[in-house]
């Protein structure tokens, strides 16, 4: 029932069938009693005591009144499956031994250093007090938004169930007054996209292909395992596939996955999930048109795999919007950047298949002929393909800061139709967008990935004030306009285009992007100096033309 696409309509059904006559869309708590009967005999939702119910109404009616209206109920609804789905009293194995502690976690475990901040909470590299074991401490805070709790309890449920070398363990959890705390491993070799830059493409090492089919073949079995017990991951990515451990070479990868916390159940006779959820450069399309089962990790680890073997991303759009990125992936990668072994280009090419009942399971893709193909016939990838993987993110500043130029310089009555997405936006029409407001309009777009809306909101909110003026997201939103983006990224061109024949020189594109990349409007990493950029960007002729600017700053895929 829980990955029934129709939940919301199953729920509504018992909410219409428990209605008192005379009381309107509302129901009490007398209602409810019946109501959890009936779900007891209907899919075996455990019988509450009368003060266990009481509690669980309070919890669920926001506002207080001693009544729910039907949004109230279906959060109670959905929170007493996940309740009876992921009871601990029926999940055998390892989490026999993984336990709840008492008393608090720093009692336990004394900090080494922070490891990083996310949108739920931060992360430490611990030590414990006794045993001197390393582990990862991850805080994740509880809040006023409806079931946090329920979810953190639910991603402890589903990481209890695993238990596979390859998938990062958790080995236990504290609970205190404003947190939830959980003890994971220490995984100390970095993301594969650090090792990948750090280790091979700053060290001018290439990277064998058996290397890479090395860490695909990790991936592969432990996302075969996490599929064998019904559960999705949705957001796999090169950073989130960790290696366990740092070393000198890493001639031996050891890959473990971690970040389960946006999987869901799926049943074997209708494996498809319900939520949208990942990162937009490797969520499949199925995902986009929200229709979904595990075989679209298949696709995020084809993506990961063709970043391996050619040293760039495969998809790479200009908006959030789903038709862009579907249209992509109609069309492929560009299979002519894959130079290494025909066998791995095939593997790529069938996990990448656009319709997901004609793509391989994770099981089917571990019997590829490319994992039994000789040494001798792969081949490697150079430190050169992979300077495109390290220069996405500072190019991704880059733009960030020239659109924040032209944001700027936009006149209000070509901004007609940003403007109107902006009051949308604001709610409480204050003239600015909170965080809030900002997820509640990624959630009506259909995008629920809590860190990509945490970190969406970060990159544009240059000053730091914890909300968003115009300005900035008109700098967000520009690229889901693109005519107005080539209108006015012309204009800006025109600035620096001295003698206005449509080309710049060195110099002046050395002072277009210094311009751009000051010190108040980039990143860290878009503020290297002009010089650095222009070198990326310039050929050996004297001038560039703004085809080729606009082509490298705003790249067409």
């Amino acid at each position: 029932m829980l990955t029934n696409p129709d939940i919301k309509g199953i729920a509504a059904q018992f909410f219409s069938q428990h209605l008192p006559p005379g009381q309107g869309q509302r129901i009490v708590f007398a209602d409810l009693k019946k109501v959890l009967k009936a779900l007891n005999q209907k899919c075996g939702v455990p019988v509450l005591s009368s003060q266990e119910a009481e509690k669980l109404f309070k919890r669920f009616d926001f506002d207080g009144d001693g009544a729910m209206g039907f949004e109230e109920f279906y959060e109670l609804f959905v929170s007493s499956l996940r309740r009876s789905a992921f009871d601990v009293s029926s999940l055998m194995g390892r989490n026999v031994f993984v336990t709840q502690q008492t008393g608090k976690v720093w009692d336990a475990y004394e900090q080494v250093r922070k490891l990083g901040t996310g949108s739920f909470g931060a992360a430490f590299l611990c030590k414990h007090k006794l045993t001197g074991d390393e582990r990862v401490v991850k805080s994740v805070e509880k809040s006023q938004v409806k079931l946090p709790v329920e979810d953190i309890e639910r991603e402890i449920m589903v990481m209890l169930q695993i238990d596979h070398p390859n998938v990062v363990r958790l080995y236990e959890w504290y609970e205190g007054s404003t947190s939830i705390y959980l003890v994971l491993d220490a995984l100390k070799g970095g993301t594969l996209k650090e090792v990948i830059i750090n280790n091979f493409q700053t060290k001018g090492r290439p990277v064998a292909e058996d290397w890479s089919r090395k860490v695909i073949y990790q991936v592969l079995q432990a996302m075969a395992y996490v599929h064998s017990l019904r559960l999705i991951h949705k957001d796999l990515k090169d950073e989130n596939v960790m290696l366990l451990k740092q070393e000198q070479d890493y001639d031996e990868p050891f890959v473990v996955i971690i970040d389960l916390g946006v999987s869901e159940m799926f049943p074997s006779s209708d494996p498809y999930g319900k939520l949208v959820g990942g990162t937009p450069t490797t969520m499949a399309p199925e995902v986009w048109m929200n229709d979904f089962g595990p075989k679209c990790d298949v696709w995020s680890v084809g993506c990961i795999l063709y970043e391996l073997l050619t040293g760039a991303m495969p998809f790479v759009a200009r908006s959030m919007e789903p038709k862009d990125w579907m249209a992509l992936h109609k069309r492929g990668p560009d299979w002519s950047r894959v130079q290494t072994s025909e066998h791995g280009r095939r593997l790529c090419k069938v996990m990448l298949t656009y319709n997901d009942s004609k793509r391989p399971s994770m099981a089917e893709c571990l019997e590829h002929e490319w994992f039994a193909t000789p040494n001798a016939t792969l081949k490697s990838v150079t430190p050169a393909q992979f300077s495109t993987l390290k220069s996405f993110h500072r190019e991704s500043a880059l733009k960030r800061s020239l659109l924040c130029e032209i944001a700027t310089r936009l006149p209000m009555e070509r901004a007609e139709r940003i403007v109107k997405m902006f009051k949308a936006f604001d709610t409480n029409a204050d003239g600015r967008l909170s965080k809030q407001e900002l997820k509640a309009a990624f959630s009506r777009m259909g995008v629920t990935d809590e860190l990509l809306m945490e970190k969406t909101f970060n990159a544009l909110d240059i000053d730091g004030d914890g909300v968003l003026g115009f300005t900035e997201f008109a700098m967000g939103v520009l690229l889901m306009f693109q005519d107005l983006v080539e209108e006015r990224f012309r204009a800006l061109f025109r600035r620096y285009d001295k003698d206005g024949d449509g080309k710049m020189t060195r110099e002046e594109l050395q002072a277009f992007l210094g311009n751009a990349t000051h010190a108040h409007l980039a990143t860290k990493e878009a503020r290297k100096k002009p010089d650095e950029i222009v070198g990326g960007m310039f050929s050996q002729s004297k001038t560039i033309s703004y085809e080729d600017v606009r082509r490298k700053v705003f790249p067409c895929n």
